[in-house]
């Protein structure tokens, strides 16, 4: 099937969607102390993103951003 359009994609809303769904499994492989305290999902973005805010043992929070981005069919053999 090819994709006419990329701005975004179904697909990369789709694994955007996956990845945040998958936010319990990804803290367990944090290290011990380590938490996801909030996750948003921006998907209408030319490339949809998944923010997790982390706090770690010390009490410091972090941003990890996933941004999820389809290759043009054209380029992928």
């Amino acid at each position: 099937m090819r994709t006419r359009f990329y701005n975004p994609s179904k697909l990369e809303v789709n694994f955007a969607i996956a990845v945040k769904d998958l936010t319990e499994q990804l803290e367990t492989k944090l290290d011990e102390g380590e938490r996801v305290i909030e996750t948003k999902s921006i998907h209408d973005a030319d490339n949809p993103m998944v923010i997790f805010k982390i706090e770690d043992k010390e009490g410091d929070l972090h941003e990890v951003v996933v941004q999820i981005i389809q290759r043009p069919d054209s380029i992928v053999k």
